[in-house]
């Protein structure tokens, strides 16, 4: 929903760009980079599975970025390229919209770019992690981050928020058995999105807890994108009521 977030926000502050979308693939990756910077273009953002390989093509490297080793959001600044990562800062707004408390206990599911991200903003919340992905190492490498930006890693028998960063259930996929029995006082914050919740937010809303889907931090993330490449307060009615033309939710 990136290209009508974005067309919506540029109508509703009168900025006269557009954003397009395009598939790269892993190979024409740094080509498509350089050819968007000969083109002129004022930023891109990039999704998987560029996120971390993008890195290396970047002259500078904001500290968002450098921490989670993942770039979501690109800016030509006077021919100099910049990566950083507006999903960490992104999902520190999801993460005070849910009243997240230093201290609490949480889980985070996944190891890819969306969980390096969510391991910086959580840590800097000073939360409690327990990471947990299918393969040790990769689960080590995120603890990793969240260790560097803060809070502690350990055992959450009884999270109060569990965060899925894998694409598990934009299809309907389930994810482990372990994660479908939150209920009352519990937050189960999808970081994917799709026209019907996934069965891990149906099954957390079922049981009485609170379910997030991954718009809120597609909006926060592009809401802050928007405002490093234009210098213009972004206009979040706008972009959120475009989300929601473009993918109407159904329960």
């Amino acid at each position: 929903m990136s290209p009508q977030i974005h067309a919506a926000a540029f109508a509703a502050t009168g900025l006269d760009l557009a954003y397009l979308a395009f598939a790269v693939p892993r190979v024409r990756l740094a080509d498509a980079v350089r050819g968007l910077g000969a083109l002129g273009a004022l930023g891109a953002n990039v999704t998987v599975p560029h996120k971390q390989a993008v890195l290396a093509l970047a002259d500078t490297v904001g500290e968002d970025a450098r921490q989670a080793g993942a770039a979501n959001t690109l800016t030509w600044e006077g021919g100099a390229l910049a990566a950083d990562n507006t999903d960490v800062g992104g999902l520190a707004r999801v993460l005070d919209d849910v009243g997240l408390r230093p201290g609490e206990r949480l889980v985070l599911f996944g190891a890819g770019g969306a969980a390096l991200a969510a391991a910086v903003a959580l840590g800097r919340a000073g939360a409690r992690v327990e990471v947990v992905a299918r393969r040790a190492e990769a689960a080590a490498a995120v603890g990793a981050r969240r260790r560097d930006a803060g809070g502690e890693l350990g055992p959450a028998p009884d999270p109060r928020l569990v965060v899925n960063a894998t694409p598990l259930g934009l299809h309907g996929e389930q994810v482990p058995d372990r994660f479908l029995h939150l209920g009352p006082g519990q937050v189960a914050l999808d970081l994917v999105y799709g026209p019907e919740p996934t069965p891990f937010l149906r099954a957390a809303a079922a049981a009485g807890a609170r379910a997030v889907d991954g718009r809120a931090l597609l909006l926060a993330q592009a809401a802050l994108s928007f405002e490093r490449w234009t210098g213009v307060r972004a206009p979040l009615l706008a972009m959120s009521q475009a989300a929601d033309a473009a993918l109407p939710r159904k329960t």
